[in-house]
């Protein structure tokens, strides 16, 4: 039933198959890669919102008075997104270093755990002013950290885990 002659048959017709959906794929990039991207060229019609810009500018409050408000109960919820790489067992590292007792404590001072350079040059203590900085943009505060945490934008989740940490080991 297969010979030699239904086996080229085959093999030709996957090739001539593969031949067709390349160019296919090539015809589509050079059809449409000339109208698809949009970012080198102008919005067509911009739709002018009165009153946009004008509004006020919503207050920062300043760290140390949401801190001195924090909730501990609250940054154990908070917690749960640093759960995943780090421990609050004493001695106990997971992918990031224990935070038993990181309030205060020296910045990459768990021994065993190798940290990056870029850590030990942002602070010498982990206050709660570093650490608010530090989770607001891990990357930001410390240029080069290992750490590929985005971070926590709201400074009532900060303060509240950092108020949480601060319980732990103290």
């Amino acid at each position: 039933m297969f010979d030699t002659m239904t086996l080229t048959k085959i093999v030709g017709a996957f090739c001539g198959a593969l031949l067709v959906f390349l160019l296919g794929g090539w015809t589509a990039q050079i059809v449409y890669g000339a109208y698809g991207g949009h970012d080198d060229h102008e919005q067509a019609y911009s739709i002018e919102v009165e009153g946009g810009d004008e509004g006020e500018a919503e207050e920062a409050v300043p760290f140390e008075e949401v801190f001195a408000s924090a909730d501990a109960a609250a940054g154990e919820r908070v917690w749960g997104k640093c759960r995943a790489c780090h421990m609050l067992e004493d001695g106990a590292n997971g992918t990031g270093p224990h935070l038993y007792g990181v309030v205060g404590r020296e910045v990459a001072a768990v021994a065993g755990f190798g940290y990056s350079g870029a850590l030990a040059d942002a602070a010498d203590v982990w206050s709660p002013e570093a650490l608010n900085g530090f989770l607001e943009n891990p990357r930001g505060y410390a240029p080069g950290t290992s750490m590929g945490f985005a971070g926590l934008p709201k400074v009532e989740d900060r303060a509240n885990l950092i108020a949480y940490l601060q319980g732990i080991g103290s």
